[in-house]
């Protein structure tokens, strides 16, 4: 039953609008994931004083509080039956722009950012598919990665310092200090403090034993980040957390020059086997990004095709591409490990395109960015494509081996699939084909997830690279790290969330 009274208690404190009418509650519902819950109430929040004031409020009514950007999680992220918070209409804003760093609120969305960085020609490099509509506050909240992720790294790493609101109204600002000169009786340390204290020896070494040997992860709370080089960076624990230890209301992300040089080559294949087989021989030459389509795809959408004329002939039927990107700016550079690398694919594949120019590599990586959207959009019949095992990451030594055990699986369960994905990070983004209401079909998904994901751990590798956990993946995660490490993960959330109402059900299974 709907409580009207928290609403009305919510309008008395709240800068922002409370929306709790039906149609608001039904429109936040959903997100781009197939999962539903509705909402309390929905408040489109102002300041940071604004969230405090309502985390006090649900604090002390015991009511759960989730943040929301754009609705772009695939798994149910910021879905919740509880208070939610929609960043996106106000807190939307670049508070400081530097030589060297960028401070904005979580509700901006990366594309508004990336055009007021291009005019300094500077870049933010994580660019997730969804940069078009994803807002900076859910890069955060997934440690989202992206296509050059291979060159530069994940959200995570470019994560310098955010400010952060508890679940009982308490604001900190968290950034990079030495251990050794942390104020080790100020209370606004307090939870900070607890933290370190609980990353011994001991548990650190843990963590470098459990945690997977990829160059990507989002999944569990990413401890493995926190202590560097006797550094404490508190605020990487909030990446890749979904808003399960406290809200960010504003965030400093590390930028970098745009690199001058930048040249890319398609590659066509007999097959995704064939073309995966050679990315190891491809990751020699340093690629600033290595990416995978494959016909399961481009056969599926036509309008990939129609809007890209490079991918032709042969490698439209049953073919596979891979796109690789050199950067940087020493053009010799470049040019050598671009050259040397296209003339050793030629021995393989067949070159579809070279590009040299910005407006011709922005259309082939709009191209590559496109295929989530399309992918999303396909229906056969009453299947859909059904994301669960849509984002695991392995070696990329591993990759070829992976996939022949993943399409093995696919015939085994007779099932129509889509396949693309980052891979020169080893990280898979494929989805079956099914109808979630046929109990028979779902029950197959479970057991098809089941093989993956215990193939997934034995190669040490992460079920979830960028895209989270969420409700999906969530009972997974013990099974991953093992029973030792999640019940870190659970001491972590009570240390930041005591009560457990930031975003319940999401990375620590409910208590």
């Amino acid at each position: 039953m709907h409580n009207l009274n928290i609403s009305n208690e919510l309008r008395q404190i709240a800068k922002g609008e409370v929306l709790s009418d039906d149609w608001s509650r039904k429109f936040y519902s959903v997100d781009a994931s197939h999962y539903s819950l509705s909402p309390e109430a929905i408040i489109c929040v102002k300041d940071v004083h604004d969230i405090s004031e309502i985390c006090k409020k649900v604090y002390s009514k015991d009511i759960s509080i989730t943040a929301r950007g754009a609705g772009t999680g695939l798994l149910g992220q910021s879905l919740t039956s509880g208070i939610l918070l929609d960043f996106t209409k106000y807190m939307n804003k670049i508070i400081e722009l530097e030589e060297d760093h960028v401070i904005l609120q979580p509700g901006i969305v990366k594309a508004v950012l990336d055009r007021e960085l291009k005019k300094i020609n500077k870049i933010l490099p994580v660019d997730p598919s969804s940069s078009n509509y994803c807002t900076l506050g859910g890069m955060i909240a997934n440690n989202s990665s992206g296509i050059h992720a291979l060159g530069y790294g994940s959200t995570i790493d470019f994560l310098e310092q955010i400010q952060v609101v508890y679940s009982d109204g308490e604001v900190n600002l968290l950034s990079p200090s030495k251990i050794s000169s942390l104020r080790k009786n100020n209370n606004d340390y307090y939870k900070i403090r607890k933290l370190l204290k609980l990353l011994s020896e001991d548990v650190l070494g843990l963590v470098k034993l459990k945690y997977p040997k990829v160059t990507k992860n989002s999944c569990g709370y990413r401890l493995d980040s926190v202590i560097k080089d006797n550094i404490f960076n508190p605020q990487k624990i909030f990446a890749a957390s979904e808003s399960t230890l406290g809200l960010i209301s504003q965030a400093r992300f590390r930028i970098l020059d745009a690199p001058i040089y930048k040249y890319i080559v398609v590659v066509g294949f007999y097959d995704v086997l064939e073309a995966v087989k050679h990315v190891p021989r491809i990751l020699k030459y340093s690629p600033s990004a290595l990416e995978l389509l494959d016909s399961s795809v481009i056969d599926y959408e036509n309008r990939f095709l129609k809007n890209n004329q490079y991918v032709a002939g042969k490698w439209y039927k049953g073919g596979s591409l891979l796109l690789i990107e050199f950067s940087g700016d020493i053009q010799r550079n470049v040019d050598t490990n671009f050259s040397n690398c296209k003339n050793e694919l030629c021995e393989y594949g067949e070159i579809i395109e070279t590009s040299f120019d910005n407006t011709s590599t922005e259309r082939i990586w709009n191209s590559r960015r496109s295929a989530l959207s399309n992918v999303m959009k396909i229906t056969i019949g009453s299947r859909k494509p059904i994301g669960l095992i849509e984002d695991t990451v392995v070696k990329p030594n591993d990759l070829f081996d992976f996939l022949q055990f993943l399409i093995l699986l696919y015939r085994k369960y007779k099932m129509d699939y889509v396949l693309y994905g980052h891979a020169g990070n080893g990280n898979i983004h494929t989805r079956p084909l099914i109808d979630i209401t046929d109990p028979v079909q779902s029950a197959k998904m479970m057991q098809l997830a089941n093989e993956v994901f215990t193939r997934v751990f034995s190669l040490s590798g992460t079920i979830s690279g960028e895209h989270g956990d969420g409700l999906g993946r969530v009972d997974y995660i013990s099974r991953m790290y093992g029973q030792e490490v999640t019940n870190i993960f659970k001491t972590v959330k009570t240390l930041f969330d005591p009560t457990n109402i930031m975003n319940p059900g999401k990375k620590v299974s409910p208590f």
